[in-house]
Parts: structure tokens; C-alpha cells; sequence
């Protein structure tokens, strides 16, 4: 019973802080610009500042999983192959090629994943979570870029690919946090103080503007590809995933940022990169409001048998 309540409590702060902005979003309280405004705050100042506070606060006497950083982007990199190679064998229209394939890969890590961990974790250091942006955050765009390309109207540019990386908020103030902590470095109070307030503005920002983005469509002209893509962002790729980490020796902490990386809910910014590269933009916002409202119940499932087995 005791692990049951903390699978519940654990994803029912996610539920409600998504249904609050849905619900923001039905009665008219949040406009479709507000959404996307919003999301661009959280992305580019609330969520680099709680990267970049959690990565420069982490005690120096933390255990860093090496093992997480060298499984967690090579489970990854296997993923997107095994993609490549499958998707376009089940369906035969290349702007729903790119746009499945991006589905199926790239997951919500920075959004849904590190506030997951901190309330599957409260009051430990959660810093790991943050440090794996530095590697998930490049894999999904270098990957997801590939897709859209080859199975697009776009070109793939290494120099932009890239430059787009080098240029992401999330990225370059995980690698900042990690910059400071290595030098020993600490702001002054009145500083640290104002970045330790955005960053708890953070978490639930990203939750409450994740649920005023979904919407659903035109679902009914996708069930076929959405059959293909649901079942294996949420429950398939988590499920392989956490049976290589968990054969390999990884636990908690470090085995929770592996189950997000494989099984949060699709990226909300891959909408606007499939519209923008020729991908059907219809098609992935429905992956991403699919996946965001189904994985409260398929993150219930993990953390439930994750934590009864004592994993985490």
C-alpha cells in the first residue's frame, strides 16, 4: 500500500498542475500565443536558471553516475537506429516518416523529467537529472533533425545542427552550472537567493503550460500511426530500456533519468520543428498531446513497479 500511495503522490502533482493549465486553456484564460509565449520563458529563463542553480549547488561529495552517462545516450542512439530502419516499413508517406520517428525518439526530459525526479526524490540532490540534459538534449535534436530531413523538405546541415545545439538555453546552462561548481565558484547571497526563487517557478510553469498545449485535433485521420507511436513512447522503449539498465546495474536516481529519457511524453517543441521542416504538423501535435495525457498513467505503472521492486 505504502508504495502504491507514492506512485499516486507522485504523479498526481503532475495531473493536477496539467489539468490546471488545460483547464486555463478551455475556459479561455490562456490564449494560444500566451501558451507559446510562456513556453519560451520557461525554456529559455526558468528552467536554464534551475539547471544551472541545481548543477552549481551539488555537493561535492555526490556520486556521478558514470554508467548513466554512457548507457542512458547510447540506449538512445540504438533507439533512433532501430527507427530508421523500422518506421519506414510500416508506413509509406515520408512527412509522417520524420514526425513518427521524432515521436517515437525524443522525449520531454527538461519539461516533465527533472520536476518527475524531484518529486520522486524530495529533499535529496537531483543534480544528475539536470548534468543528462547535457547529453539527452543533443541526442533528441541531432536525431530528430536527421528524420525530419531525410523524410522531409528540410536539408540536413551539420554546421546548423550544430550551431543549434551549441545555442541551446538548456545546454548551455547545465555546462555553466557545471563550469561554477567545478571552479568552487558561489554568487553573492542576494544573487543565489533570486536564482534559487526563479528555479522553484521552474517545475511548475513547465507542468501547468504543458497542459495548456494540449490539444487534440484531428486524431481520428492518425489512429494508425498514433497506434504505432503510443504504445511505444510510452510502454515499449521504457519497458526494454529499464531491463538493459537494470541488467547493467543502475538504480535510483540515475535508472529514474533513464526511464524519463525513454518514456516521457514527446518534446512539445517538436510540433513547431516538424511544421517548420516539412513533417505533417498535425500529426505530432497529436503525438505530443497524446503522450503527455496518457503518460500519467504509464509513469504511475514504472515508478509503482519501480518502487515496490525497490529499484528506486
Amino acid at each position: 500500500m505504502d508504495d502504491f500511495l507514492f506512485a499516486l503522490n507522485t504523479v498526481l502533482p503532475l495531473l493536477t498542475l496539467m489539468t490546471a493549465g488545460w483547464f486555463c486553456r478551455r475556459i479561455g484564460l490562456l490564449k494560444e500565443q500566451l501558451v507559446k509565449d510562456v513556453n519560451q520563458l520557461v525554456f529559455r529563463v526558468f528552467l536554464p536558471v534551475n539547471l544551472c542553480y541545481s548543477v552549481m549547488n551539488t555537493p561535492y561529495d555526490t556520486p556521478i553516475s558514470g554508467l548513466a552517462f554512457l548507457l542512458i545516450p547510447g540506449l538512445l542512439a540504438a533507439q533512433f537506429g532501430l527507427l530508421f530502419l523500422v518506421v519506414p516499413r510500416l508506413e509509406k508517406d515520408p512527412k509522417k516518416i520524420g514526425v513518427m520517428i521524432q515521436a517515437m525518439g525524443r522525449a520531454n526530459y527538461a519539461f516533465f523529467g527533472i520536476p518527475l525526479v524531484a518529486m520522486l526524490f524530495p529533499g535529496q540532490d537531483t543534480s544528475l537529472a539536470a548534468l543528462l540534459v547535457t547529453v539527452t538534449v543533443p541526442f533528441y535534436n541531432v536525431f530528430s533533425v536527421i528524420a525530419l530531413s531525410v523524410w522531409g523538405h528540410g536539408k540536413i546541415k551539420p554546421g546548423r545542427i550544430v550551431l543549434n545545439i551549441l545555442k541551446n538555453p538548456l545546454i548551455i546552462s547545465s555546462l555553466l552550472g557545471f563550469a561554477l561548481w567545478l571552479l568552487h565558484f558561489q554568487p553573492p547571497a542576494f544573487l543565489k537567493t533570486s536564482m534559487g526563487d526563479l528555479s522553484k517557478v521552474a517545475t511548475p510553469l513547465a507542468l501547468f503550460t504543458l497542459g495548456g498545449a494540449i490539444q487534440f485535433s484531428s486524431a481520428k485521420a492518425h489512429v494508425r500511426q498514433l497506434a504505432i507511436v503510443v504504445p511505444w513512447k510510452l510502454i515499449l522503449s521504457p519497458l526494454i530500456g529499464l531491463a538493459i539498465c537494470v541488467a547493467a546495474g543502475m538504480r535510483g536516481i540515475a535508472l529514474a533519468c533513464a526511464f524519463i529519457a525513454l518514456g516521457a511524453p514527446v518534446a512539445v517543441s517538436s510540433y513547431p520543428m516538424a511544421q517548420s521542416m516539412g513533417g505533417d504538423g498535425e500529426l505530432a501535435a497529436e503525438c505530443v498531446a497524446i503522450t503527455s495525457t496518457l503518460c500519467i498513467f504509464s509513469t504511475f505503472l514504472f515508478v509503482f513497479v519501480m518502487k515496490t521492486t525497490g529499484l528506486i
